[in-house]
Parts: structure tokens; C-alpha cells; sequence
């Protein structure tokens, strides 16, 4: 039964995901560019990069906020990208979403209630009591108490509204939730908490995450794997304590050592980059770090280098990496 290729299959696929803006003069913005994701059930991959680098519109394709230009999302063996909206109902019950500011994806005009049933009412026929009996687990889940149901966003504070959110993702029991950025408007004191709600709940419901985060010690805390991305693309990918401890990519190695050190008296090697961060207007077919790479050489200009894999479950989009590694 291990080796069924069904049950082995990952949970979530992303397929040489891409997405592009037109922009005035007839040009474009690659915000995605050929980006490749797997992730299995009850697994936590983090999406990480500098603001800017995609890792928010690669969530967005994945739940089609928006819609991509090219690639594939497949749930579950089931390709979702060519669905007609009409259709998209069953993939919302198995794929939520958790945005970054609960003000801004909680209805102000709906209460927490309303909040937490609009999702039952929409994917499950469920009679009043017991849509009744399921808000109220959810509350409880979440940590907060049922005499918070006849509040209104603006009564909560930003860590409860949080929670409200978190409750509506995991309404219908989905087997996917992409954090995006779930923690990085709260005061620290409560992002701890949140961590762990979200840690509970994912072994309690065995979920599978995307958090998408640029705080790296909140990967370290939650991640089981992690794509590092870099302007639109995947540059390196690996477990989280084999790619912390030893990162291959010359970006990684740069947004690893810039990252603070918890440990008093611990000092990082700093690598920096030097140059200017390549546009993503019509880029070139090139690595999009080649101007800023102490590694580069004239052929990293020729094309844009594909993801190998370098084995142990890690993988890396630089020839020169990948050359050093096989004539170690």
C-alpha cells in the first residue's frame, strides 16, 4: 500500500505556474514565472522572499482571486485551472484561504456568526441547529468563547479577528489552507499564540499549509519544507533545517544571512548581493539574478536556469551550484 501512487501523490501540485500584468505601452509584468509547487497532506511549505518576488499572487492563482496566464493547479489528482466559475464551489471546500489583514477579509456589516455560517450555508445543507452546533465548535476551536458570535469585527481585537478568520478557512473542513502573511499584522505578543492555534489545529484536522511569510523564524517554528522565490520564480527548495543550516542558491545563502539571529552571542557570515534587482517588465530569458550574483558567469545571461534536483529532497536553480555539487 506505500508505494500506491495514488496515495503517495502530493495533495496540492502547482504546475509551471504563471501569471502576467499588462502594463502601459503594450508591455508586461511577469509577477509568476514558471513556478512548480508540491505539497502533501498534513505538510507545511513555506513561500519565501522579499516583498515583491510573487509569493502573494502565486496564492492568489492557486484559489483563482486572480487568474493565471499559464500552468496548472491540481487538487487532489483533479486539475482546477479549467473549471468554469460555476463549477468552483467544490474546490473552495477543499482549498481556504487566510489573508494577511482580518480587517480587510472580515464583512464589518456581518457579525461573527454571520461570518462563520455564510461558508456553511454556501457549501453544506445543513439544517439550522446543526449549523448552529458547527459555529459554535468553531468558535471554541479557534480559542475564543460563543459570546463572541454577536460581535462585530470592529469590537475584536486584531489577534480575535484573526481567529475569526482562521475559524471561516477551516468552516467546511478543507484539506488545504494558504496562510498568507497570517501573522505579520499582529503585535508580536499575540503572534506566538496564532502560531500555535495554527499548529493545534493542523494536527488536530491534519491539514496541509502554504504559509507564505517573510519572517524566518516563524518558518523555522512551523515549516516542514521551504521554496525560496526570487522575482517570479523558485531558486531553491529543501527541507527547513537542511536548507537553514546549509543553503546552496547564492539569494538564499544572502536573504538567510540578512535574516535576525535569535541566539545571543551567535554571529552570521553576511552575504550581500551587490547591484540592481533586475525589473520584472518583459525580463530577459536569463537568470534574474545574474546582476547582482557573485557567483555568475557570461552563460547565466544565455537562459534562465530550471530547478534540479540535488537529492536528500532539495533542489536548486543555479548551474554553477549544480556543477560545484557534482565534482564534490
Amino acid at each position: 500500500m506505500q508505494d500506491d501512487p495514488v496515495l503517495n501523490r502530493p495533495l496540492l501540485q502547482v504546475r509551471s505556474l504563471r501569471k502576467t500584468f499588462p502594463v502601459q505601452g503594450g508591455r508586461r509584468l511577469v509577477a509568476v514565472d514558471g513556478v512548480d509547487l508540491e505539497i502533501k497532506a498534513g505538510e507545511t511549505l513555506a513561500l519565501v522572499g522579499e516583498s515583491g518576488s510573487g509569493k502573494s499572487t502565486v496564492a492568489r492563482c492557486i484559489v483563482r482571486l486572480v487568474e493565471p496566464t499559464g500552468g496548472d493547479v491540481v487538487i487532489g489528482g483533479d486539475s482546477i485551472l479549467g473549471l468554469q466559475p460555476s463549477r468552483l464551489a467544490g474546490v473552495y471546500r477543499r482549498i481556504q484561504m487566510v489573508f494577511q489583514d482580518p480587517n480587510a477579509s472580515l464583512n464589518p456589516r456581518m457579525s461573527v456568526r454571520q461570518v462563520l455560517e455564510e461558508p456553511l450555508s454556501l457549501h453544506l445543507y445543513l439544517l439550522r441547529s446543526e449549523r448552529a452546533a458547527r459555529v459554535k465548535e468553531l468558535i471554541e476551536m479557534v480559542g475564543l468563547t460563543p459570546a463572541h458570535l454577536d460581535r462585530y469585527p470592529h469590537e475584536l481585537s486584531g489577534g480575535q479577528r484573526q481567529r475569526v478568520g482562521i475559524a471561516r478557512a477551516i468552516a467546511v473542513s478543507p484539506e488545504i489552507v494558504i496562510l498568507d502573511e497570517p501573522t505579520s499584522s499582529l503585535d508580536v505578543s499575540i503572534r506566538g499564540q496564532i502560531l500555535d492555534l495554527l499548529l493545534e489545529l493542523q494536527e488536530r484536522l491534519n491539514l496541509a499549509y502554504l504559509f507564505i511569510t517573510h519572517d524566518l523564524q516563524v518558518v523555522q517554528h512551523v515549516a516542514d519544507r521551504v521554496a525560496v522565490m526570487y522575482l517570479g520564480g523558485i531558486v531553491e527548495t529543501g527541507p527547513t533545517g537542511d536548507l537553514f543550516a546549509d543553503p546552496k542558491h547564492p539569494y538564499t545563502k544572502a536573504l538567510l544571512s540578512a535574516a535576525p539571529v535569535a541566539r545571543w552571542g551567535v554571529k552570521r557570515t553576511r552575504t550581500r548581493l551587490s547591484g540592481e534587482i533586475s525589473s520584472a517588465i518583459d525580463p530577459p530569458d536569463a537568470c534574474r539574478l545574474a546582476g547582482r550574483c557573485p557567483l555568475v558567469r557570461p552563460s547565466c545571461s544565455a537562459s534562465r536556469p530550471p530547478l534540479i534536483d540535488i537529492g536528500d529532497g532539495r533542489a536548486v536553480a543555479c548551474p554553477v551550484v549544480i556543477e560545484r555539487i557534482s565534482t564534490c
